[in-house]
């Protein structure tokens, strides 16, 4: 599980809010039993953006589905 403090490196980048849906996002596939931790992080991560720019685009805070 990830943290705020202890995240993978790719999330490095991200900005504080960002960072923290990808993290969310990565905790929740793992716990769901992902076992492919580098697919896990790259996919947070593209959804944590995606999650970002809706969230400026739309005056409500849209809440992360996956896409799949």
């Amino acid at each position: 599980m990830w943290t705020p403090t202890h995240f993978p490196a790719a999330m490095r980048s991200l900005s504080p809010s960002t960072r923290a849906k990808a993290i969310e996002i990565a905790n929740r596939l793992l716990e769901q039993g992902a076992l492919d931790k580098q697919r896990v992080i790259a996919f947070s991560v593209s959804e944590a953006r995606q999650w970002a720019r809706l969230a400026q685009a739309s005056p409500v805070n849209p809440s992360w589905q996956p896409h799949v």
